[in-house]
């Protein structure tokens, strides 16, 4: 449970770099969602023994919810008005979409480490 608590940490403070920067910038940090999203559930399977599935899953669970509140942050700031990288949708939509994939993408690439370390 330390390392959820840890991973956890780790993907707050970057979510919290991402709205500073998003609130002090014009700029739109396009990746920066898949990152929050992915780094949760990474730290909670890299870090020690591997964890069980379940644990796994509530750590991209966690990652994704945390992208999607700093999202929610920044959208109703009125911050994420700039391009988008998908053909259809704006800004938010990129950053719901790319926090699912960072979700979804540090979840395999969490599975794919070895049981045996």
């Amino acid at each position: 449970m330390r390392h959820f608590r840890r991973a956890g940490f780790y993907g707050l403070a970057l979510a919290a770099v991402w709205v500073v920067l998003g609130w002090s910038y014009d700029a739109t940090f396009h990746f920066a969602p898949l990152l929050v999203a992915a780094v949760v559930p990474l730290g909670v399977a890299l870090a020690g023994e591997p964890p069980p599935f379940p644990r796994r899953l509530a750590g991209a669970a966690a990652g994704a919810a945390l992208a999607l509140a700093a999202t929610t942050a920044l959208a109703l700031g009125g911050r994420l008005d700039g391009p988008s990288l998908l053909p259809a949708g704006g800004a938010v939509a990129e950053a719901v979409a790319f926090s699912l994939a960072g979700a979804a993408v540090g979840l395999v690439l969490g599975l794919a480490r070895r049981r045996d370390g």
